[in-house]
């Protein structure tokens, strides 16, 4: 398992990958000019919610991510999103959204960005706008695939990007892309309950009840620990 590498990405080892942006002053700037200008709440749509999508826009979900302000972002050297967000907010501070809203919220590898308080109060958050019996799915990297890496077990051919320096996976996971936690199952779940939820459960990928959060991308699926949470 240990053999040369199959990819080659800065972004994977840490004299290269650059520094994470989240509760940076550029960051937190962006964020209050957000926040005081746009006092915006989504839209209704097909009822589900894609979460911090990044690029990765679903037709007919509310796409909503950070702030967007293409211009701010290419003024601080920040990557620009390809089409217009649907929702725009910081999910740290409380959310401009109904009661009872959505009928389920997709969070894909969002929350490992989060200080862990925040985290509760965003998840907190999350459930009081999800309907009854809502779901809220959740993606983050798994702790666990990624200990047993470290310690040589059988993993996911895409580990070997490590494969010369295995403790740079555990410096990824902790510290790369503006990760501010690890999470395994029994962590975010101990969180979820923090945060008002009580039916929590460890799923697989696309493995919803929901056939509207079987929309699982693939590209993460080598990594994750995917959890859904009913309201």
């Amino acid at each position: 398992m240990r053999g040369s590498l199959i990819e080659v990405k800065k972004e994977f080892h840490y004299s290269t990958a650059g520094d994470g942006v989240e509760y940076s002053f550029r960051f937190e700037f962006q964020s209050f000019i957000g926040r005081k200008l746009l006092h915006n709440r989504p839209q209704k749509k097909n009822g589900y919610c894609n979460l911090g999508c990044g690029n990765r826009f679903i037709y007919d979900y509310v796409n909503a991510d950070f702030f967007q302000f293409n211009f701010l972002r290419k003024l601080l050297k920040k990557p620009t999103l390809d089409q217009k967000l649907d929702w725009e907010l910081d999910i740290r501070h409380p959310i401009k959204c109904s009661d009872n809203f959505f009928s389920g919220i997709l969070l894909e590898h969002v929350l490992e960005h989060l200080k862990i308080n925040d985290a509760i109060k965003t998840l907190s958050e999350l459930r009081r706008i999800l309907i009854p019996n809502g779901i809220l799915r959740i993606s983050v990297p798994d702790l666990e695939k990624y200990i047993n890496f470290y310690l040589k077990k059988k993993t996911h051919k895409k580990f070997l990007n490590w494969s010369k320096i295995p403790a740079e996976a555990l410096w990824s996971l902790n510290h790369n892309f503006g990760h501010q936690n690890a999470f395994d199952f029994m962590l975010i779940s101990d969180v979820l309950k923090k945060a008002g939820f009580s039916k929590i459960k460890k799923c697989t990928f696309n493995g919803s009840k929901d056939l509207m959060l079987k929309i699982d991308d693939i590209g993460r699926s080598w990594e994750s620990l995917y959890v859904e949470a009913t309201k």
